[in-house]
């Protein structure tokens, strides 16, 4: 299962967070321990997570999957154009421009955000918003962790895109692959967990036979096979060890800002 934990407030009793149903301030899952944690809403306002949130495993994440999807019309080979899952492209003949691209603080508006000059002023961190191209966190095997660059999302609505595997030659998985922030300012940066690259919305959560939410919006994120139905037939076919995963990390604040994140991975 995965336990993951993010901006939701926890009552007594019951709770909605992520889509998950909770029940006298723990999910109800079958198997598994929870996390808990805090992460702000859009707007930038956070809401304490009281209680535990527990998402467990799920088959796949996201819809559409891939950079184009069945209507897209892409005429650069960028992965951005008229109905492409990336998004839209400001300029579809020029390959170098889309919102995936960094800034190059001249008269050109690289990533499509009608301000050439928006987070200019901050560091580049070397960590691209396009999902095609992420950031690649490496091989995280038992016992060890590894934390990733000290990023910023200048732009409001942009991410920054990682990838990192797990591997494991059996189930049930060895280790429990973990992620979450070294450093988060203010709190103001969240992530998405998907299986997915290029995927419209992280891993489903809650345990295989029940998906129950997404693993969205989140501060920490952890998989371990401890379900003891959950990795024999028929059950092996629809719960998905994390061997490669995809994060999208955002900030949740508005506008503009050189305000810094470092993700940590462990196992």
């Amino acid at each position: 299962m995965a336990a993951c934990a993010g901006g939701a407030d926890v009552d007594s009793g019951s709770c909605e967070t992520f889509g998950q149903s909770c029940v006298n301030d723990s999910a109800s899952m079958s198997a598994g321990s929870a996390t808990s944690g805090t992460a702000p809403t859009s707007g930038g306002n956070s809401d304490s997570n009281s209680g535990f949130v527990t998402t467990g495993l799920g088959s796949s994440s996201g819809t559409g999957g891939g950079p184009g999807g069945g209507n897209c019309i892409d005429n650069d080979g960028d992965g951005y154009g008229d109905g492409c899952v990336p998004g839209d492209d400001c300029d579809d003949d020029n390959v170098e421009v889309n919102p995936g691209a960094m800034e190059q603080c001249d008269d050109v508006d690289w990533n499509c955000d009608d301000d050439p000059a928006a987070g200019c002023e901050c560091t580049d961190d070397g960590v691209g918003s396009n999902c095609n191209l992420p950031f690649d966190l490496g091989v995280i095997a038992v016992d060890s962790s590894k934390t990733g660059v000290v990023g910023n999302v200048p732009v409001e609505n942009n991410f920054d895109w990682y990838q990192v595997s797990f591997p494991t030659e059996g189930r049930p998985g060895e280790g429990t692959p973990t992620i979450g922030f070294a450093v988060n300012t203010e709190e103001q940066f969240v992530f998405d967990v998907l299986t997915d690259q290029c995927g419209a919305g992280g891993m489903p959560c809650g345990n295989a036979g029940a998906p129950e939410g997404l693993a969205e919006g989140l501060t920490d994120f952890s998989f371990v096979d401890d379900d003891p139905g959950c990795c024999t037939e028929p059950m092996d076919a629809l719960v998905q060890w994390p061997d490669v995963v995809y994060i999208r990390v955002y900030r949740t604040t508005p506008g503009s800002s050189c305000a810094v994140y470092q993700l940590e991975v462990s196992r």
